[in-house]
């Protein structure tokens, strides 16, 4: 989807250890298929037809050890993120400085 402002369906397919092709705008761009800390991709982002081709190519052509990485990459990023526990304490950390 183009420009989408978050992308959960990006996180869940991530999450469950899905190697994924995201559009590259918007929040899979800004938030969700970045880099691991230690610069392990976690996806691929892709924005034309011949660049999802590209990409879904790359996917398919992975060496099972570096679609392990990959995944493990995803899978960790997504989670460390993208849960209601961070969601939470961001929110509140947020929130609290709109009232102090």
């Amino acid at each position: 989807m183009w420009n989408e402002h978050f992308g959960i369906s990006v996180v869940e397919m991530m999450a469950c250890g899905l190697v994924t092709v995201a559009h590259d705008s918007g929040g899979p761009k800004l938030d969700i298929v970045t880099p691991a800390t230690d610069g392990q991709a976690t996806g691929f982002l892709a924005t034309t037809p011949t660049e999802y081709a590209d990409a879904m190519a790359r996917a398919f052509e992975l060496a099972d050890e570096d679609r392990a990485r990959l995944v493990q990459a995803a899978q960790t990023s997504v989670s460390a993120r993208f849960t209601d526990a961070t969601f939470s304490a961001r929110f509140l950390e947020l929130f609290d400085a709109l009232v102090a």
